[in-house]
């Protein structure tokens, strides 16, 4: 079996230093990648990216430490004239950059605070942040990778600790990057640039420090390693994968492609709250005792939808010309 090989392609992960993402810069180094790992920031300006890229150097592969915060003005840049100095191309970048909740995090109902600006400064700007800086370099060598890493969050995040609350800040920034993915996919098409998300669930740090003594982390520790993860992430950022502009989950070995969909639906284009009342099992569409929807179309982009009620809005007008 031909293996997925990414011998001299260069590669950028924010966030690289720990947890997730240093998962998928080994992985990443082990199918031939050449590294720049971003660490989280450091008043010193050195960071753990320094000995993980002396790690990988020590193993026979090629990476460089750049320590800064991507939401931090001038980061971006420096990271990608660094590797630009190094190795003079840049090929596949993968925004892991993130913040965690913290403490009890923004527990719903919660203002716009400082923290709240915080998670959508990391998760979301700093990822526009590299991909701008990146842009112009996959461009000129005639595409790239840049892989999101969203979260599972994204769409509901219960409080494992009741008094916790549900989440604002870090789900609805993590959210943000769906949009971001489906809208940067679109750009890149021209330029061979292929942008998708990445949904993932493992146990890192600081998942055992918030989870420690808890019988989910005993569970998830035994079953949610980095390592499949971190493959995953290898095949998308290869030249031969064939998506861009999608979502997917990866779990302990499960990767699955997440769609946002919607059903037939009702229509009425002289719709009453009534009218609506009595037809609503047509708006909710049919869902099986497993889950299973039944009947949906998915849902690529505003256009999807629109041609969806052109459709209805021409056979509703057939229906009211006189004979």
């Amino acid at each position: 079996m031909k293996q997925v090989r990414l011998d001299g392609k260069v590669a950028i992960v924010t966030g690289g230093a720990t947890g997730i993402g240093l998962g998928i810069v080994r992985a990443l180094a082990e199918r031939g990648a050449k590294l720049v790992v971003n660490g989280n920031y450091r008043e010193s300006g050195i960071g753990p990216e320094a000995e993980v890229a002396q790690q990988i150097r020590d193993r026979g592969g090629e990476a460089i430490g750049v320590n800064g915060a991507v939401h931090h003005e001038g980061t971006a840049e420096k990271i990608a004239r660094a590797a630009i100095e190094a190795f003079g191309a840049i090929d596949i970048l993968v925004n892991n950059a993130g913040v965690g909740v913290r403490g009890r995090g923004n527990p719903l109902p919660c203002p716009a605070d400082a923290a709240v600006q915080e998670q959508i400064d990391v998760h979301c700007y700093g990822a526009m942040n590299m991909a701008a800086v990146v842009w112009p370099h996959m461009k000129a060598g005639g595409g790239g990778a840049i892989i999101n890493v969203g979260s599972i969050a994204s769409i509901g995040l219960q409080p494992m600790v009741p008094s916790h609350g549900w989440q604002a800040a870090y789900p609805l920034a993590k959210a943000s990057l769906f949009a971001l993915t489906r809208q940067m996919a679109g750009a890149g098409m021209p330029n061979n640039i292929k942008v998708n998300l990445v949904l993932p669930r493992a146990v890192t740090p600081l998942k055992r420090r918030n989870l420690a003594g808890s019988k989910l982390l005993e569970w998830q520790a035994d079953r949610l390693q980095i390592e499949p993860l971190a493959y995953s992430v290898v095949w998308m950022a290869h030249p031969d994968f064939p998506l861009s502009g999608q979502f997917f989950s990866s779990a302990g070995g499960l990767v699955a492609r997440v769609a946002i969909a919607e059903c037939p639906g009702y229509f009425n284009p002289k719709l009453t709250p009534e009218d609506l009342r009595d037809n609503f099992d047509q708006v909710t569409g049919v869902v099986d005792a497993d889950g299973y929807l039944s009947g949906f179309y998915e849902l690529l982009d505003q256009d999807t939808e629109h041609q969806h009620l052109v459709k209805l809005y021409e056979e509703y007008e057939k229906t009211q010309l006189p004979e």
